[in-house]
């Protein structure tokens, strides 16, 4: 098995150790055909991109389609999830900015009210002292559905990496309203585990290396064997392809 796309990656305009040039050039060396930036939303507290900055960056990107034809460039966004509201950190409207939009919960975003602040609280404390693991699952679930309900976003960020959820009830909305559940390379989730409880819901995915340097663009050997332990079709993972020396 081999990923022709990988849409989740962040550069030095978030997180990233890469340029924008660094990232495409690492994803046309590896043989993708399609390639995403994503780099973290307006809200994130540490590393989230610039409203100013976003002419700047779709610009690099149109040079960059000119330059590197041989590969389909997309610009995104990896918004936050904010918390319980379901909110995410940009509109609608700015959503149309960019030409795909992942979403997804992270400790580092800024919570846009008291509702998405107690949010951060129970995961904390779920996370470091094991504890109100309910209500964590409770807040966490309601903004992941209310968000889907809410945004027309293309993919669900590693789901229950950051705090508890209730997975099926979040996979079965997700089918619903069109969203991939990531299978991410940098994080555990989805693991083996989940993969195996989700199996009779036969869901799409889309597996992602989430690189924050150019040199893990496409690499995705966990999610790989995953996959494989968890017995998930390849048919059902809408990036990968078989691999021509597999046959």
């Amino acid at each position: 098995m081999k990923l022709r796309a990988d849409y989740h990656s962040h550069t030095t305009y978030s997180d990233g150790k890469g340029s924008m040039e660094d990232n495409v050039r690492a994803a046309i060396a590896s043989g993708l055909k399609t390639f995403a930036i994503t780099d973290h939303g307006f809200g994130h507290g540490f590393f989230g991109i610039k409203r100013r900055k976003l002419s700047k960056m779709r610009a690099e990107i149109e040079e960059l389609k000119k330059k590197y034809p041989q590969i389909r460039l997309l610009f995104g966004v990896e918004a936050n999830i904010r918390g319980s509201s379901g909110r995410l950190d940009l509109t609608r409207k700015e959503m149309e900015l960019f030409d795909i939009v992942l979403a997804g919960y992270h400790f580092g975003s800024l919570p846009g009210s008291l509702e998405d602040l107690t949010t951060h609280l129970f995961n904390f404390l779920f996370k470091f002292f094991g504890v109100c693991k309910e209500i964590a699952r409770r807040k966490n679930t309601r903004g992941i559905l209310l968000a889907m309900q809410r945004y027309p976003f293309s993919i669900l960020t590693h789901p229950g990496d950051k705090g508890p959820v209730d997975l099926r009830a979040i996979a079965r909305a997700a089918k619903r309203h069109g969203i991939a559940m990531e299978i991410n390379e940098r994080h555990k989730h989805l693991t083996v585990e989940e993969l195996k409880e989700l199996e009779d819901l036969k869901l799409n995915y889309i597996a992602s290396s989430d690189a924050h340097r150019p040199e893990n663009i496409a690499r995705i050997p966990g999610v790989l064997e995953r996959i494989r332990e968890a017995g998930v079709p390849i048919s059902r993972i809408a990036n990968l392809e078989e691999d021509e020396h597999e046959h």
